[in-house]
């Protein structure tokens, strides 16, 4: 992740990034030295280079090829934005000038007109190249839909024919039409987003309330839905006294299942692979290891996605499990020092960790933080983990029997409560801290001097404290730099 996030910086020659990498290269080299694993530096340094590698790579397989002349397209439409005067769709299956193309394109139609997801359109345009990392930052959407093209057309020149939906387009669209029969439109958008991540129908509204609260986490779908999802079929396959194997199958086959119904988003796909390597370790009887757990996550999206190391949603993910399971027990021990509840200090030291996780990146895409973001956390995580099983037992169990929907009026107040105080925190502007911005350099820095502090570097005190300091030091020197240059 280090490499890939320093390489497109180091070959632009910044002398900044190159004094940085030198620098924490230096430090490794000297604690390789002094611990006498000089083979493990070795290894770094090929693993940052097939880093490096993989980040050309990466860009190389998205990017496409120049289309100079104007081109027919026909493709299926997969997603809508509607802006003012004008959509914004996804396209897939994509056939340019009859010939069928791997990549989707983002098209952009201003007039008035009607489309759904499913209708296939047919347009004559040009396909210009969408340039991932700009002035305002980094085009994440672009890049985790495939979609190396954009182009814009007028709505007279678009034609609509009827199409196709997907499997995984038909179950959320069915899930959604039979919230909306006896939910308001804000609550069913709220909650399909909750189960499915999907935040086409979330009014935007909610959206920001919950970002300016510090609970936008709650809304993407990560570890927590796994592994309640996992604690609730565990729970029956028990029951049933199967064999591990088998129990590790059916796991497989639905969380795979549900991971695919959710998009494949970075966050999921981590809390994917974590829960099969943990449930794997169970068949086999092996010790399941946390953060060597985590980096085959990583490991494993970015060998396929090697440019998802600039996504705030996969990294926001990883940084909050990497805090947790470095930052959650030395926490909790000194809570427990300070009297507090056994309970309560796991809650709180869960919840801190998360919190100490966050601030790095939310110095780069929100620039504030709620004071009451720990306190509204500690209460809303846990109540919100309730109403998502609740979610996952109602809703099917009213699908089939329909005499049972006033269950979902249950939700509804759940859902209802925690959004009401989502929505008083975010309003209370006086309580957002403005943060520092960071840049890639003191968010690395961070992570690190996190990292070296936990239990997990077996070294004194003092020297955890010097080797933090002289990181944090070089961090912020180099963002000086930075900025003076």
């Amino acid at each position: 992740m280090f490499a890939l996030i320093v390489a497109r910086q180091i070959f632009e020659l910044s002398v900044v990034y190159i004094v940085f990498t030198i620098s924490i290269f230096s430090i490794l080299f000297i604690f390789c030295y002094r611990q006498k694993c000089l083979k493990r530096f070795v290894l770094i340094i090929l693993i940052f280079v097939i880093g490096v590698a993989y980040y050309f790579a990466g860009f190389y397989v998205f990017s496409g090829k120049d289309y100079k002349e104007q081109v027919f397209v026909s493709a299926r439409v997969s997603s809508i934005y509607e802006g003012t005067g004008y959509k914004i769709l996804t396209l897939d299956d994509v056939k340019v000038s009859g010939k069928n193309k791997n990549f989707n394109i983002s098209l952009s139609v201003s007039g008035d007109f009607i489309v759904d997801v499913g209708n296939i359109v047919l347009f004559e345009g040009k396909l210009n190249k969408v340039e991932l990392f700009t002035e305002s930052g980094y085009k994440s959407y672009y890049y985790k839909n495939n979609t190396p093209y954009k182009s814009s057309v007028k709505s007279e020149n678009l034609i609509i024919q009827d199409g196709y939906l997907k499997l995984d387009e038909k179950i959320r669209k069915y899930f959604t039409n039979f919230l909306n029969k006896y939910l308001p439109k804000d609550m069913s958008g709220l909650i399909t987003t909750v189960m499915f991540g999907d935040k086409t129908t979330l009014n935007p509204e909610i959206d920001d309330a919950y970002m300016d609260s510090g609970m936008a986490h709650l809304l993407a779908v990560s570890g927590m839905h796994i592994v309640l999802i996992v604690a609730f079929i565990s729970y029956f396959l028990d029951k049933l006294h199967l064999k591990k194997w088998i129990n590790f199958l059916v796991l497989f086959i639905f969380l795979s299942f549900f991971t695919y119904l959710c998009g494949w988003s970075p966050s999921i796909v981590r809390a994917l692979v974590m829960s099969l390597i943990f449930s794997l370790s169970i068949v086999v009887g092996k010790k399941y290891d946390k953060l060597n757990s985590l980096g085959l996550c990583a490991i494993i999206i970015l060998m396929f996605k090697p440019l998802y190391v600039f996504d705030a949603g996969f990294l926001l993910s990883f940084a909050c499990v990497f805090c947790i399971f470095t930052l959650t027990k030395p926490l909790e021990k000194q809570f427990r020092k300070l009297k507090v509840n056994y309970k309560l200090s796991s809650s709180l030291a869960l919840v801190v960790s998360v919190q100490i996780g966050l601030i790095p990146l939310l110095t780069v895409y929100n620039n504030n933080f709620n004071i009451f973001s720990l306190l509204i956390n500690l209460i809303c995580v846990p109540f919100f983990e309730f109403a998502f099983m609740l979610t996952f037992i109602f809703i099917p169990t009213c699908m089939i029997l329909p005499f049972l929907n006033f269950g979902l009026n249950i939700l509804e107040l759940m859902y209802l409560g925690v959004t009401l105080l989502a929505n008083f925190v975010g309003s209370l502007s006086w309580a957002n801290l403005p943060l520092y911005e960071f840049n890639d350099i003191l968010v690395i820095s961070s992570y690190l001097v996190i990292f070296i502090c936990s239990k997990f570097i077996n070294i004194k005190t003092k020297d955890k404290a010097i080797i933090s300091c002289f990181i944090m030091s070089i961090g912020f020197l180099c963002t000086f730099l930075i900025a003076i240059i």
